[in-house]
């Protein structure tokens, strides 16, 4: 079972039951803005604000995703090179705090929410 679904008969974090919205009435991630869908699938209110979130998440993973790699191989330093493993660990954290804090502070949607629609909708990583 996903993480991000919870328990069976429990709203998964950034549901409805946690925004206040529906799937009927969808928030744009990027402005927190109510919209009318024009497709099943559509997670923002206009291309303009899919493209600002998909290139601030782009320029943020070019930076995050070696730090993410190190921390995991490394076990956060407890293996290998401990140092180096320590070091990336600890920036990914920093920096994965301070995104959240800049999003937050700009009103835009949490990730974890935007992770859960995303699911919802049929997003599939692997």
């Amino acid at each position: 079972m996903s993480s991000v679904q919870g328990l069976p008969g429990t709203p998964a974090v950034g549901t409805a039951a946690i925004s206040g919205t529906t799937d009927a009435q969808p928030q744009c991630p990027e402005c927190l803005s109510p919209f009318a869908r024009r497709h099943p699938g559509q997670l923002f209110c206009t291309v303009a604000h899919r493209d600002a979130w998909n290139g601030r998440a782009a320029v943020r993973g070019r930076v995050l995703t070696p730090l993410a790699i190190v921390a995991r191989v490394t076990r956060n330093g407890t293996r290998g090179d401990r140092k180096t493993g320590a070091r990336a660990a600890s920036e990914a954290a920093t920096l994965i705090q301070q995104w959240r804090d800049d999003d937050r502070a700009a009103g835009r949607m949490s990730h974890p929410e935007y992770l859960a629609r995303r699911y919802r909708v049929g997003f599939d990583p692997l």
